[in-house]
């Protein structure tokens, strides 16, 4: 109940006790989802491989993904069979190394035009966010010179060390 309608209630003549101790924060609980990618992400960061990629809970809340280059080890396929929710292993095209690297190569190549640039979260290629000074070419200059996908994200200034997103202007 608001103060508006606590107001409001007492104009009626009703008496509405105030919380004197404000709101009881919630506690949020990870989901078997959650718990599943977690685990599987632990393995991944603890046991670091060239042909590495990422995981992800997918927009609908329920899948987990790992994406990997090429034949994942038997480690990671043990790690992802002994989940309490099904893991599904995707071939990725590139490793997250491959995109790091092509992702740094066009940041330098192409200062004040990129804003950021980062694998996409399936690792098939780079996503890329473009300066609102960048020239209406940059984007399909930056694909020319790009050795992977590129894939925009649209506009992103950096202020003082801050974003200020124009994307959906």
């Amino acid at each position: 109940m608001s103060d508006s309608d606590a107001g409001s209630h007492a104009e009626a003549g009703a008496k509405v006790p105030k919380d004197p101790e404000g709101p009881v924060l919630g506690e949020v609980q990870p989901t078997p989802e959650d718990e599943a990618a977690q685990a599987v992400m632990e393995w991944v960061t603890e046991n670091p491989d060239i042909d590495a990629g990422s995981v992800r809970i997918l927009a609908d809340h329920k899948t987990v993904v790992v994406y990997w280059k090429g034949d994942p080890p038997a480690e990671l396929q043990q790690v992802v069979a002994s989940q309490p929710v099904p893991v599904a292993i995707r071939q990725a095209i590139y490793s997250r190394a491959e995109l790091v690297a092509a992702a740094r190569s066009l940041m330098d190549a192409n200062r004040g035009v990129i804003s950021s640039a980062g694998p996409n979260h399936d690792f098939s290629g780079v996503g890329i966010t473009l300066s609102s000074k960048a020239p209406q070419t940059a984007l399909a200059a930056v694909r020319a010179q790009s050795a992977v996908p590129i894939e925009f994200h649209g506009v992103l200034d950096i202020t003082y060390g801050r974003p200020s997103s124009r994307t959906f202007d």
